[in-house]
């Protein structure tokens, strides 16, 4: 009787050390759960800085001939800047025509804005400018 005592007891001992180490075990997985989640968040919470801060330099205007040269001007400076990493003057040279005819669309919208869309645009124009100077600078430095 006392082995059968003595064995109960032992098995039910094992129980509870075997319930205790799994209730660790989901404790320490549910912590590292916790962890990538938070980790997740900050990477989330990373790019979607990125993203707004890329947006931000792209006003949005009333006047949907205005939007549309900013869109064209953005795919220009895209495709400008792609071309300056690449090191292609064949490239380069075959964009002075699309940046002439954005320059004369430049001209004829300019004289239309009024109000807030001119003060957004002179502020584009000007951070535009600015990148321009500053890719036209790496293209003569290589």
């Amino acid at each position: 009787m006392k082995k059968i005592f003595l064995g109960a007891l032992a098995l039910m001992f094992l129980s509870v050390v075997s319930c205790k180490q799994a209730a660790d075990k989901a404790e320490e997985a549910a912590d590292k759960a916790e962890e990538v989640v938070e980790k997740a968040e900050e990477k989330v919470e990373e790019v979607a800085e990125k993203v707004e801060s890329a947006v931000e330099g792209v006003p949005s205007f009333s006047d949907p001939a205005v939007q549309e040269y900013v869109n064209a001007y953005e795919e220009y400076m895209a495709e400008y800047t792609k071309i300056v990493e690449s090191k292609d003057m064949t490239a380069f040279a075959g964009l002075s025509t699309k940046g002439q005819e954005l320059a004369q669309k430049a001209q004829d919208i300019s004289g239309k804005l009024s109000g807030e869309d001119a003060q957004k645009w002179t502020d584009y124009m000007t951070a535009s400018s600015k990148k321009m100077q500053e890719l036209a600078a790496k293209m003569t430095q290589q």
